[in-house]
């Protein structure tokens, strides 16, 4: 299946911005796609947007690997699971 440049464009600035865990730069993204109506709930809180980011990293298909270990540890260091 052939993505569109739309499609690709949006994947690149989701990767980039859930790979920094940081929440401002997800919030940007968000906001900057909810424009373009590909979002329509408003965004949780930052910690569950903290926590979520991580979470997104463990299941992508193929998340780069040191951001992976480092969610999960993250993550299990809070007592939260790796599932969404």
């Amino acid at each position: 299946m052939r993505q569109s440049k739309k499609h690709r464009q949006w994947l690149k600035e989701r990767d980039e911005a859930i790979y920094t865990f940081d929440v401002e730069k997800f919030k940007k993204f968000y906001r900057k796609w909810e424009k373009r109506g590909i979002y329509t709930q408003p965004l949780p809180s930052d910690a569950i947007i903290e926590i979520s980011l991580r979470k997104m990293v463990c299941v992508l298909a193929n998340p780069r690997q040191d951001k992976l270990a480092e969610a999960r540890a993250w993550l299990s260091e809070r007592g939260y699971s790796w599932t969404i």
